[in-house]
């Protein structure tokens, strides 16, 4: 695979990464941190020794975050509840309490550098203070169980977006390891959840249960990390159709940094720039240039060699505006995302 030689940047880009902003969609950094001890997540989540969520090993850490990004960084932090939590101590509900509890000690102890954002357009004086912007998100509905009061904690603790299922069946709906659709508990989590302004997520739900959504969503929906089937025929991406759903009710779609889904390689081959801009061209013949965001996926996925950490994220917008031109890259990076949620926010 042929390196990215900076030295080639166009002034244009050059100018544009001083003031770089980035707004990501998703990651599973909460869980690396504070899950790392808890045994059956040992081989599942990223490994790290210490650290917290401004100082670590893993991809994203706000100090470094800030370093790359200099016109403000703005990150989905996900508390993403594993299906199967039998060999631990916690309900699906408490998992998501122990994660929330850390990631609210964690901004409280270090404000200066992550400011919680609960709204979207808070986040520009977060980023003129040099600090990142921290969303709190969920992935997987199940902490909700079959209790809508449990949306109403959601909403009470700043949750931003969620993710209705991970690769199984919860009482909402079924992810794309099942078979099953929407229940009609889940048609009712989900016009709790548009009626809290949490963004509904279908990363991970099957066809049916997408199929399903399309006749109870009112509001824009996104998928926050989810990249095309036509391109990559993994279950987990997107078909044609449901990014024209998507695209035509005002939504996102974050493109996934997973190797597996960006391209059908063997586990540990590498993937390329080229076979990642695929998902991108292919998006954008479908009409995506005002839905396209950023989804990394990082501390929780098998990324590109070349986009492991945050720090190589200046080099991916380089490629992106090079190839695909500044006011897309501008829009992939940032402005969609930051659009989307402003808009959402508006009651």
């Amino acid at each position: 695979m042929a390196s990215y030689d900076e030295k080639c940047q166009s002034p244009e880009v050059e100018d544009e990464l001083r003031r770089l902003r980035v707004f990501d969609l998703h990651c599973d950094t909460l869980d690396s941190l504070c899950m790392r001890d808890v045994g059956p997540f040992a081989t599942q989540l990223s490994n790290t020794v210490g650290g917290d969520m401004v100082e670590n090993d893993l991809a994203l850490a706000a100090g470094r975050m800030a370093k790359a990004a200099p016109g403000g960084w703005t990150q989905c932090y996900a508390v993403w509840v594993p299906d199967d939590l039998s060999h631990t101590p916690y309900t699906p509900l408490e998992f998501y309490r122990h994660v929330r509890d850390y990631f609210k000690r964690q901004t409280a102890a270090n404000s200066c550098s992550l400011a919680r954002t609960e709204d979207a357009r808070s986040a520009q004086t977060a980023h003129a203070w040099g600090s990142v912007a921290a969303m709190f998100t969920v992935e997987n509905g199940s902490p909700i169980g079959h209790d809508l009061a449990v949306v109403d904690e959601l909403a009470a603790d700043g949750v931003k977006m969620l993710t209705l299922t991970w690769n199984g069946k919860n009482d909402i709906a079924s992810g794309n390891d099942t078979a099953d659709g929407m229940s009609d508990f889940g048609r009712e989590a989900v016009r709790a959840l548009e009626d809290h302004r949490i963004v509904v997520d279908v990363s991970h739900l099957n066809d049916a249960g997408f199929a399903d959504l399309l006749h109870v969503a009112t509001r824009p929906f996104v998928a926050s990390h989810s990249n095309s089937r036509a391109v990559c025929p993994h279950p987990r991406n997107l078909t044609d159709a449901q990014f024209g759903e998507i695209r035509d009710r005002g939504g996102l779609v974050g493109i996934n940094y997973y190797r597996a889904f960006i391209a059908n390689v063997p586990a540990g081959k590498d993937v390329t720039f080229d076979q990642l801009s695929r998902h991108i061209d292919h998006f954008l013949s479908l009409g995506g240039e005002k839905v396209l965001a950023l989804g990394s996926d990082f501390d929780g996925s098998d990324t590109p060699s070349w986009l492991a950490r945050c720090d190589d994220v200046p080099a991916f917008f380089s490629r992106v505006a090079s190839r695909f031109g500044m006011d897309l890259a501008r829009r992939m990076f940032y402005q969609n995302a930051q659009e989307f949620f402003e808009r959402n926010e508006v009651r």
